[in-house]
């Protein structure tokens, strides 16, 4: 990249031997198109930030004209085909905030060293590089940013607040007020044998069994 003493015109120039290379004709169309935009984000020799080139997905797209992901999928062939390599993984960073990958362009020197690795000359059909894959940080909110989250089986309250309801004893009920008390009072029930007596009345109702009726 640089910029030119008149127009401070903004441009980046694409080797053409770089783009005879196989490496780059099995590049996807959108990775070819994607590319020259990370190459923008370069800032020369003199404040050469290569390694800490970054731009997001969204940014990607918006550039190029795709969705978020086709812009994925392009980063990925880039890594591949040994075009860029992620020395910093994307991740939410400390604070809850989103930060992109930093990528290397492979031909160009990245510091400390004076000497490009142009990585995409290595490259063969099948024998594709790794990718870089996003990691989550602070999964579980062990440094207290992020709300805990529930352990397996548990619900979490519209607060957010994990909390335990009680739940009544097998056979008993829950009042209005949420006390637990019985739903029938075993003092109010005969034993087994013995007569029921007549609603609102005292008199008793004998009950006779099948063989004295028959008698």
């Amino acid at each position: 990249m640089t910029r030119a003493r008149e127009g401070n015109e903004h441009w980046t120039k694409m080797i053409r031997q770089h783009m005879e290379c196989p490496a780059w004709r099995a590049l996807s169309l959108p990775a070819q198109a994607i590319y020259p935009w990370l190459k923008l984000e370069w800032k020369g020799p003199l404040a050469n930030n290569n390694g800490k080139i970054e731009l997001s997905l969204r940014q990607i797209a918006e550039k190029a004209g795709c969705n978020v992901k086709t812009a994925m999928r392009a980063v990925h062939d880039l890594q591949r085909k040994g075009w860029i390599v992620v020395k910093r993984p994307a991740h939410l960073g400390l604070a809850g905030h989103a930060r992109s990958h930093q990528v290397e362009l492979t031909e160009i020197a990245c510091p400390p060293s004076d000497v490009p690795s142009n990585l995409y000359r290595q490259w063969r059909p099948g024998a594709d590089f790794p990718i870089a894959e996003v990691r989550t940080n602070n999964p579980e909110g062990r440094n207290g940013i992020q709300k805990p989250v529930p352990s397996k089986g548990m619900k979490r309250s519209l607060k957010g607040h994990e909390q335990k309801k009680h739940v009544p004893s097998n056979g008993t009920g829950r009042s209005p007020k949420g006390h637990e008390q019985p739903l029938i009072d075993r003092s109010d029930v005969p034993s087994k044998g013995t007569s029921l007596t007549t609603r609102g009345s005292g008199g008793s109702i004998n009950l006779s069994t099948a063989k004295e009726v028959g008698q």
